[in-house]
């Protein structure tokens, strides 16, 4: 199990927004990505998703993963990460996106990836209710 933690861990660290070739070292060449994004619900295969991340990346300088729980089941792994980006207008980290995701995993690499990400916030009014 360490090891598929390892391997969605790895491939949320790489440079994989900056060379959608990197994708083949983490998924399955018949991998199915649904992404439920604030914007719209992707429903992508390998190439797809390597394209639309490609796209995103691009004005992207440095982006980081910061984790707020991984947690591995059999073949499984849940995130639940923010990303932070250095953009090419600024290179102080400024908070992308929160995410959530089930990551599927077949023969070491990533067959199916569930995804549910929001944008973040710079400030946000926290609600609480005891």
């Amino acid at each position: 199990m360490l090891q598929e933690t390892n391997k969605v861990v790895d491939f949320l660290e790489s440079d994989y927004f900056k060379d959608s070739n990197v994708l083949n070292q983490y998924f399955h060449e018949d991998a199915i990505i649904h992404w439920r994004s604030s914007e719209a619900f992707y429903e992508l295969d390998l190439k797809g998703f390597g394209e639309l991340t490609t796209k995103m990346g691009k004005s992207f300088l440095n982006m980081t993963a910061e984790f707020h729980d991984v947690i591995t089941t059999h073949h499984s792994v849940v995130t639940h990460f923010t990303y932070f980006v250095e953009s090419i207008e600024s290179e102080e980290l400024h908070a992308l996106a929160h995410f959530m995701a089930i990551w599927k995993l077949e023969d070491a690499k990533i067959i199916k990836a569930e995804i549910m990400s929001m944008p973040a916030e710079d400030e946000i009014e926290v609600k609480k209710q005891i």
